[in-house]
């Protein structure tokens, strides 16, 4: 999908710019032993390890809360910046629009299940007329409740991604792999909140962003 503002191109001053991205979810006590779930990279990126309580997957050094280990698939000339950027996880306690006085207006609310509510009906409750009504969908309540069907949403939980920022540890420059070794550069991020490492919030979604020079001959 594109918009009518999207540039193919990316103009650099560098030599072969690559972005790289990738989102997933935290989550510590999964028992898929990565620290994380549903991750979705867009391109090289090879895999992504966060401290868990189970068993850790062949991989994961299991870093301790609040540490982020980004194994990307080659190496690069150059780490040159990036970015992240986060999504609120949710309460957990699914809400039925149907109910009466169970929405606050002018809060956020997000949909968990379409259920039999039409579209008209979503509109109703404060989606936008331009939204399409699936899971995911975030929305203003513009009523207290009383909507028809079955569907449901969730509050974001107040305690938010419980970070402010993430940092970069050590210099990724120094982490690429060396001569007859397997994988690529390394990345070593940590989330802080107030100055404090801290871990974010389980169910919370990250993304982050790998701005890399790509060529040999320099920057």
């Amino acid at each position: 999908m594109a918009n009518r503002r999207s540039i193919q191109f990316l103009y650099s001053p560098h030599n072969r710019a690559t972005v790289l991205d990738c989102s997933f979810v935290v989550d510590s006590t999964n028992g898929n032993g990565l620290g994380i779930r549903s991750l979705k990279p867009s391109g090289r990126i090879a895999s992504v390890y966060m401290h868990t309580s189970a068993t850790p997957a062949s991989g994961n050094p299991n870093p301790e809360s609040g540490i982020i280990v980004v194994n990307l698939q080659d190496n690069y000339n150059r780490y040159l910046g990036g970015y992240s950027g986060y999504n609120s996880p949710l309460t957990g306690t699914n809400i039925s629009i149907s109910g009466s006085a169970v929405l606050t207006v002018g809060a956020p609310y997000v949909i968990t299940s379409v259920g039999t509510t039409t579209q008209a009906q979503w509109v109703a409750v404060g989606l936008s007329s331009s939204v399409l009504a699936q899971p995911g969908a975030a929305f203003i309540a513009s009523v207290t409740g009383g909507g028809t069907g079955t569907g449901t949403v969730q509050a974001p939980n107040s305690a938010g991604i419980g970070i402010d920022h993430i940092e970069t540890i050590g210099d990724p420059n120094t982490a690429n792999a060396y001569a007859g070794q397997l994988g690529g550069m390394q990345f070593i991020l940590a989330c802080y909140k107030n100055g404090v490492l801290t871990a974010p919030n389980n169910n919370a979604v990250i993304g982050l962003n790998f701005y890399l020079n790509n060529s040999a001959q320099g920057v």
